[in-house]
């Protein structure tokens, strides 16, 4: 289809007059002239009678039965070039604790806009019963949550198993000895929440609620941590990532508390063409953490 034809004829038909479309179309007079003529002999009917001396433009009767053809064709072109230049992405929307994401997930992310070209991430820092909510709402795509539970349509699994570590502030010698939990004063404890299997082994040695300061967010526990007296229980992959960090240590415990367990969710019926994603990245942390 001769579309710049098109675009010619519709231009001197809105104007009136070929010299007023070269204006609007920035082209010469002759420019307009060619560029109709020519789609007239791709149509095979003329669409403007011309008279010599006659200023201004008469449409013929097959002129005026085209121009709402020629209107909707230029529609779908432009929709068209619109959707050509359009850079599609499909929003992947991911809730996850805050906890997972920073201290465990930086790399699945990256590996995923490598892989990924057509995929745009969006990460969403979440509780885990928001995420389960949002996940059975579909308003998520897939969740990292510290806890399972059993919610329709919601698949869980498990994929990453890791040691919990005792840490304390300061680098004296007398934390290189193993301690029981029972030695620990509630009092001095920066506590967070690592789930329901933690919440359990913490409530048999401490009484609920008993603690210093209670936050929601890793980085804090660690900024909390400013005496020798203080300590926290903290999963191994962030008690690393603070290590070199400040002056702290890990201390030995006689009694450890459950692994940090750490589980994917995601909807039954997910998205089509999100599910490549979502195997991908279900394959990727069973590589790395080996569950």
């Amino acid at each position: 289809m001769y579309f710049i034809g098109i675009e010619a004829f519709l231009a001197i038909v809105e104007s009136g007059s070929i010299s007023k479309a070269a204006d609007l179309l920035h082209i010469s007079q002759s420019s307009v002239s060619y560029r109709l003529k020519t789609l007239e002999n791709e149509l095979g009917f003329q669409l403007l009678e011309r008279h010599q001396g006659v200023r201004g433009i008469t449409l013929t009767s097959q002129g005026h039965s085209y121009l709402n053809v020629a209107e909707k064709l230029m529609i779908l072109k432009n929709d068209t070039d619109h959707i050509r230049k359009m850079d599609y992405k499909i929003n992947v929307r991911i809730g996850v604790a805050d906890s997972i994401s920073l201290f465990l997930l930086p790399e699945l992310y990256k590996s995923v806009i490598d892989e990924f070209e057509e995929i745009r991430p969006f990460i969403m820092t979440q509780h885990t019963i928001e995420t389960y909510e949002t996940i059975k709402s579909k308003e998520m795509d897939i969740g990292f949550v510290k806890s399972e539970f059993n919610m329709p349509n919601v698949f869980v699994k498990k994929i990453i198993d890791e040691e919990m570590v005792l840490v304390r502030y300061g680098s004296s010698s007398k934390y290189t000895q193993p301690i029981a939990p029972s030695e620990l004063e509630s009092k001095d404890e920066i506590f967070m929440d690592w789930g329901y299997a933690y919440q359990i082994w913490h409530d048999n040695w401490w009484k609920p609620d008993d603690y210093l300061i209670r936050v929601d967010a890793a980085h804090l526990v660690f900024n909390m941590l400013d005496h020798e007296d203080k300590w926290t229980i903290v999963p191994r992959s962030i008690y690393n990532a603070f290590a070199d960090k400040g002056v702290f240590i890990e201390q030995k415990l006689t009694s450890s508390p459950p692994n940090r367990s750490c589980f994917m969710i995601y909807h039954k019926y997910a998205d089509k063409l999100k599910q490549p994603f979502i195997s991908y990245v279900e394959q990727y942390l069973r590589d790395i953490y080996k569950i």
